[in-house]
């Protein structure tokens, strides 16, 4: 049965289209649930689910999440998430850059630390608990009838819940929600993961499955929603922005990176990031 549930939609942030790098969006909405595959994004992203049952998955690990769960990521931490039956989805999601925090360099820290794909959730009963439900409240509130203050008000609300989620991470115990995701996809991802660097083929990423490269190739799609070429290529495109941003130079990362040659490299890295290698150091040399 289907739970009609009030249309309410709020949208507002300071975030421009072709930036991403600063600013914020915050966003409420209802839908009929539907997957969305594996992706990244360059900003952290928390979502508060107000009604819906979902599984959502952060890199190699799991989350059943429901009415009140809290979720998030940081920038370039693969996610994805389905629905086991059909119904309403509603939620609040807010997207801050890293540079809307450029002057909290300590805020932006305790974001980055934690573990890709380790205590993404954050349950219903401990977001009551922490106030997490309240400060969203408020932002809801300054988002719907926004004023002069309100980029200030966002900032303010912004550095309350990265103050939550620290204490929260410091003083719950949040390995228990996460559920082992043993399937054939993340033995894949697994594997990738560990040998992105290296020159590596589809039949050898097969036989760490036990299974045909056609079979792989299948499967992989089915339950990500993305092709192995893809996945590996986002990995070393990953790597590859990281080692530019610790002061690398873009002529000779690709190699590190997995990739044959420069020219594939830039193709990659323009397509997923939307910018050029030496384009992409210039902002972040701005940055310091």
């Amino acid at each position: 049965m289907v739970i009609i549930m009030d249309i309410k939609i709020v949208k507002h942030g300071n975030h421009a289209v072709n930036s991403d790098t600063d600013g914020y969006m915050y966003n409420f909405n209802t839908s009929m649930g539907s997957d969305f595959s594996l992706h990244i994004h360059t900003c952290f992203e928390f979502i508060h689910i107000i009604h819906g049952k979902l599984l959502y998955k952060v890199e190699n690990s799991e989350y059943m999440l429901s009415d009140g769960d809290f979720i998030m990521t940081k920038p370039d931490e693969f996610h994805s998430f389905s629905f086991p039956e059909e119904c309403e989805y509603q939620r609040e999601f807010l997207h801050i850059y890293p540079g809307f925090l450029k002057n909290y360099p300590e805020i932006l820290e305790s974001l980055q630390t934690r573990k890709s794909g380790y205590f993404n959730r954050i349950p219903a009963d401990v977001v009551e608990k922490y106030g997490i439900n309240r400060i969203f409240r408020d932002i809801e509130k300054c988002c719907a009838e926004p004023v002069e203050e309100t980029d200030f008000m966002m900032l303010t609300y912004t550095l309350q819940l990265a103050v939550k989620i620290k204490q929260i991470l410091r003083s719950e115990t949040p390995e228990n929600q996460r559920i082992p995701a043993q399937s054939k996809a993340n033995v894949i991802c697994s594997y990738i993961d560990a040998h992105f660097m290296e020159d590596i083929s589809l039949e050898e990423i097969a036989k760490s499955v036990f299974m045909s490269p056609s079979h792989t190739s299948r499967l992989f799609k089915q339950e990500t929603g993305m092709t192995i070429k893809s996945y590996l290529t986002m990995r070393r495109i990953r790597k590859a922005k990281n080692m530019i941003m610790e002061g690398h130079k873009t002529m000779s990362v690709f190699v590190d990176c997995g990739f044959s040659d420069y020219s594939t490299f830039y193709r990659a890295f323009m397509k997923i990031v939307g910018m050029s290698p030496d384009k992409f150091k210039q902002q972040q040399t701005k940055k310091i």
